[in-house]
C-alpha cells in the first residue's frame, strides 16, 4: 500500500474543505481564482502535490492514493467533509449557469 494513501485518507478527513491541486495545473489555476473572487481562500486545505515532490511518477502515486482512498485523482478535486464535491468542471458550469455562489453557500463555503 502506497504511503500516501493514509496521507491522502488524512488530508480529505482532517479538513471540511480541501483541494487536491498542482501549481503547474491550468484548471487548479481556474479554481483557485474561484476561491480567490468569493474570499475563501483560507477556507480550503489546498494539498499542492507539486509542493510535496517534484518526481513526475511520484505525482503520479499520488493521485492513484488519493483515486483508491476517494475516488478521484483530478486535479483539481474539491473535498467537502471527506467526500468529492467536484471539480474544475462543476465550477465550471456553476459559473456558466449563474449558480455558483449559490452551490458553494450550500456546502458552507461562502455567507
Amino acid at each position: 500500500m502506497s504511503k500516501y494513501i493514509a496521507i491522502a485518507r488524512e488530508v480529505v478527513s482532517s479538513h471540511k474543505f480541501v483541494q487536491l491541486s498542482a501549481g503547474w495545473c491550468p484548471d487548479c489555476v481556474y479554481s483557485n481564482s474561484i476561491w480567490k473572487k468569493f474570499g475563501v481562500t483560507d477556507k480550503i486545505f489546498n494539498y499542492d502535490i507539486a509542493e510535496v515532490t517534484n518526481s513526475r511518477s511520484e505525482w503520479n502515486e499520488i493521485r492513484d492514493a488519493f483515486q483508491k482512498a476517494t475516488g478521484s485523482r483530478n486535479l483539481p478535486t474539491l473535498y467537502v467533509d471527506g467526500k468529492v464535491w467536484g471539480t474544475e468542471s462543476e465550477l465550471a458550469r456553476f459559473e456558466r449557469n449563474g449558480t455558483l455562489k449559490e452551490e458553494l453557500q450550500k456546502i458552507g463555503l461562502v455567507d
